[in-house]
């Protein structure tokens, strides 16, 4: 009799634990996005002191552009491309929307549709690839690819 009834209860109380294992899971999953949006608070600010903390010491920034005849690529360190955006003398921002994450352990890969603005002006959209590492319990991002398009661009 009481083990019927301990089995009951054992999957009541499995039932009841999985919704909080279910919310603390999108809690935890939306911690990569949430140091995505931070970095890109901090980039459109342009403020180096800001963006260093969302990063890996080493990281870097990769794109690539189609053209006709031979593609334009590139990779840099990622300390170049911030202080060329914090020390930059036109007002620079990229917003993001689409955003689409997934985390696996420590690892996790967010990426967004972007457009790059010069003084309010669109000079280029695409996509962002972030791949981020959970470093000492803290998401940082490790690279950056991004597309760079100049025609056929889509609003947000």
């Amino acid at each position: 009799m009481f083990k019927p009834i301990a089995t009951a209860l054992a999957g009541l109380s499995l039932m009841f634990a999985m919704p909080a294992t279910a919310q603390e899971a999108e809690v935890h999953a939306a911690d990569p996005i949430a140091t995505v949006s931070a970095f890109m608070t901090a980039f459109d600010a342009q403020d180096a002191d800001a963006m260093a903390p969302y990063l890996v010491d080493e990281s870097i920034v990769a794109f690539i552009e189609e053209r006709e005849g031979e593609d334009r690529t590139g990779i840099a360190m990622m300390a170049q491309l911030v202080q060329g955006i914090s020390g930059s003398q036109n007002d620079l921002a990229e917003p993001i929307w689409n955003i689409r994450g997934f985390e696996d352990g420590p690892v996790a890969v967010v990426s967004a549709n972007f457009e790059f603005l010069i003084d309010g002006e669109r000079s280029h959209c695409g996509v962002n690839i972030f791949t981020l590492m959970r470093i000492e319990g803290t998401w940082k991002i490790a690279t950056v690819t991004y597309s760079h398009i100049t025609e056929g661009c889509d609003a947000n």
